[in-house]
């Protein structure tokens, strides 16, 4: 961490936005005067050595937060500080990411979530955490989403770093919790816990997964911005990259109306395979290539200005899944060596 005089600071920072008189909806809207250079985490915004504002006036806005956001990063690894930074450095100066998005679990006593969060902020991203549940079932989740809560009371840093926490990965889809209303209720506890901090909740799920356990709004209802899963590659229809745009169109709008028009869009899980050795499409017609891939990510930057069109509040956002090969075969950026498939430049603003 920084010296203790930058802890301080930052936390007396931290004081203010808890004992203040900033509701949390002000603070996930962040300073509506703040320009979308001067904000964090802004391709152009100089980070300094202490935050020196309360985060209600660190965070761009979601007007100004739409194209390509940054990247999944699969955290079982237990990445050391070293590679965290050097892999967030990586993501902000090769590919103008401004943020990264957890997605799996280190399992230690917190020292990598805090590692994180100092190698994000060094490079300049904040970061979109994930109290994952696993595909195993148990009660590990709530030992995990705890540690996340303390993190971001303890780590004077944290309200400046973590920008969400999502309350699992599909965790409709998956039966992680049941019935929908609790995940609603778990959405609403961690919100009372991180809410003063500016820090926004809800899942990350795809649209199919608020239908697997029944009507689900009350879990839609819950969330302070929408994260959405669109993997085209598996509708029973896919076809290449290239023929994904109705489906994300689609899918996109249904968020849209199922939130009446209110909620920021952000796909926390988007992306196309250049090989189906880890999973295969549920259409024989899918095409996993490169090609497809790239045709792919074209189509996301070509769609910004119709996203913005039929979104609020800015329009869409998105993370491309994955960091890397060695995280998800097929999916990643980069192949299992650290080097890039193609010449990955997505638009970062529409």
């Amino acid at each position: 961490m920084k010296s203790l005089s930058i802890l301080l600071t930052a936390a007396l920072f931290c004081l203010k936005v808890s004992k203040g008189s900033e509701t949390p909806q002000q603070v996930f809207m962040g300073n509506s005067t703040t320009s979308a250079s001067n904000c964090f985490p802004a391709l152009d915004f100089p980070v300094p050595k202490a935050p020196g504002r309360p985060p209600a006036q660190w965070w761009c806005s979601p007007s100004d937060t739409n194209g390509f956001l940054g990247f999944t990063y699969e955290t079982d690894g237990c990445q050391s500080a070293s590679t965290l930074l050097a892999d967030f450095t990586r993501m902000r100066n090769d590919y103008k990411a401004r943020y990264v998005r957890l997605y799996g679990w280190c399992d230690d006593q917190g020292t990598y979530l805090n590692n994180v969060i100092q190698a994000a902020y060094s490079a300049g991203l904040g970061v979109y955490f994930t109290i994952w549940f696993g595909f195993d079932g148990g009660n590990a989740w709530i030992r995990r989403r705890d540690l996340i809560i303390g993190i971001v009371r303890k780590n004077p840093f944290a309200p400046y770093v973590v920008r969400s926490i999502d309350v699992g990965s599909e965790p409709l889809y998956d039966w992680a919790l049941q019935p929908p209303q609790a995940v609603a209720d778990q959405i609403k506890f961690v919100r009372s816990q991180v809410g003063p901090f500016g820090i926004q909740v809800s899942i990350s799920e795809m649209q199919y997964g608020y239908s697997v356990q029944g009507p689900s709004q009350m879990v839609l209802d819950a969330e302070d911005v929408v994260h959405a899963h669109e993997l085209a590659f598996f509708d029973k229809d896919a076809k290449t990259g290239a023929d994904a745009g109705p489906s994300l169109i689609s899918s996109t709008k249904w968020f849209v109306s199922k939130t009446n028009n209110t909620r920021k869009i952000i796909f926390t899980q988007t992306g196309w395979p250049t090989n189906t050795k880890v999973w295969k499409g549920n259409s024989p017609k899918a095409v996993a290539s490169l090609e497809s891939t790239k045709a792919f990510a074209k189509l996301l930057d070509d769609s910004c200005e119709t996203f913005k069109g039929i979104t609020p509040l800015g329009g869409v956002g998105w993370f491309w899944h994955i960091w890397s090969d060695s995280m998800l075969e097929g999916w990643g950026v980069l192949d299992q060596s650290g080097k890039p498939k193609w010449t990955f430049a997505p638009r970062t603003s529409c």
